[in-house]
Formats: structure tokens, sequence, C-alpha cells
């Protein structure tokens, strides 16, 4: 998302990162997303508002995702702070933050690696945060760590570096131009990270904001270097989501990972 600040029209062109819920365990995990939308407060400060949420359509708020979530700003300077205005629904989760200087925000929803067990209960499967080891003597299904990142970026006036970059995560997808500045007709490189190293061979999808469930509008495979390339030829708003998931040694405190990540682009059309 880009706004410069004048008295009267607002020049918007939004770009969010999203991921894949991915803690329930399910194959048919539910689509995450974090959308921003720029607003104006007494007709001179810029403020940023953000829905995030969880469900199987685009903008539709379908479930809240949970206090085991953590929402953080990266302004242009590069400091990391806590959302100070956010409240948590029962469909979704708001936050508020004002934007007091020029340059690009990252703004980020995150579950942290953390694990996840499913045990029984009762006769009936239940996910519960713990390792195995939390749950000696109880029947446990299955075990796993799990990694999942929503984040948008947002800038005001003029864009900037320092939110962009990297963080070394799990899974992330980084873009090669400024991802406030994608454009319709013209093909933009994307790279999938795993802790920092290139992820070979790995599935990109991409989603119109029309798409239903989980069948992609388009897909494509990084190559050796971790880039992935699309081009659209329609500006709106596109979901970009990849996931990798893996077994554990036997000796290991969960039998297996699932990392998520996913970007949704406002592409902006060629002359604006």
């Amino acid at each position: 998302m880009r706004h410069t600040q004048k008295p009267v029209s607002l020049s918007l062109a939004a770009t969010a990162i999203v991921s894949l819920l991915s803690w329930t365990g399910s194959s048919e995990a539910h689509q995450q997303w974090l959308s921003p939308n720029f607003f104006m407060q007494s007709g001179d400060s810029a403020w940023l508002s953000f829905d995030h949420t969880f469900g199987d359509r685009r903008y539709l708020p379908s479930s809240g995702p949970g206090s085991y979530y953590s929402w953080w700003v990266v302004g242009p300077d590069g400091l990391k702070k806590n959302v100070p205005h956010l409240f948590l629904g029962k469909t979704r989760t708001v936050g508020e933050i004002e934007l007091t200087d020029a340059g690009t925000y990252r703004i980020e929803a995150v579950e942290d690696v953390m694990p996840w067990t499913m045990i029984k209960v009762d006769g009936e499967d239940r996910w519960q945060p713990g390792t195995r080891a939390d749950f000696d003597g109880a029947e446990i299904v299955r075990s796993r760590e799990y990694f999942t990142k929503a984040v948008s970026y947002v800038t005001l006036d003029s864009m900037s570096q320092s939110a962009v970059a990297g963080k070394g995560d799990p899974i992330e997808i980084l873009f090669d131009d400024h991802p406030n500045d994608l454009r319709a007709g013209q093909e933009f490189q994307l790279r999938v990270l795993a802790s920092g190293e290139p992820m070979a061979d790995q599935e990109v999808r991409l989603f119109s904001e029309f798409s239903e469930g989980h069948d992609a509008t388009e897909t494509c495979q990084t190559d050796s270097r971790g880039i992935c390339e699309f081009a659209v030829s329609t500006p709106g708003r596109y979901l970009l989501a990849s996931n990798t998931q893996g077994e554990n040694p036997d000796d290991s405190a969960t039998d297996g990972f699932s990392h998520s990540y996913s970007v949704l682009v406002e592409v902006r059309a060629a002359d604006d």
C-alpha cells in the first residue's frame, strides 16, 4: 500500500504478505490474510488499519487468529514495535497504527515457531501446544512444529528499504523489486528462502482476489537460486502463497514441521 498525503485524494497501492494457517494439522488448511487500508484523522494524520482473519475466500472474515499470534510494526527506521491499537475479535483481529514518518512500514502477524501435539481426549483428536514430552502418558496421534506469518508492506509518501529486508525466518517470500511498486503487465521476481538460504523447487501459488478455496490461478517453481517469476495483466489484488513441510528424525521432540508464508499484493496499473 502506498499513500501520498493530500488534502482530498489518496493514492493507494497495497501490498500484504499473507500466510496459510497450518496449526490445525489439516491438509486443507484455511487461508490467512492481513489486509491494510489507509485513512485520515482530522484531515492531517495518516493512519493505517488492518484486518487479520482466516477463511477459504479472500476478504471474508471467518475466524480470529487467536491470542497465540503476535502483531508488530517495523518502521522506516528499522525498529520493531508492538501494534498499539489492537482488537481481538471472534472472526478477525483489527489493528490501527499512526504513520508518523515518510517511508515503508512492515506490519506482521506471526505465530512463531511452536510445537503442537494431537492427543486423544475422550476418543476425540485434539491439538494442544507442546511437544510429545509434554503429554507423557496420553495417547499421541502426531506432533508437529508450526510457523506461520502474515506481513503487510505499506509506504507513506516515499519508498524506503529498511523494513523490506529479509528476516531469516523458517520460510519467507522477498521481492527483487520494491513490493509497493509492482505494475500490471510487467514481470516481477520473488525469492523463497528458508532461514536465509534459497529454496529450490519450491511451489508458489498465485490467487486472484476472486478465487475461492485452494485452487490457484497460476503456480510456479523456484529455480536453484530460489527465484520465481510472475506477470499479471490486470491490476488488482493477488495472493502469493508458499509452504513447506517434512519429517523430523525419530529422536526429535516432534514428528515433523510445517512452515507457511504468503503475500497479498495490489498490482497497480502500468501508468499509475
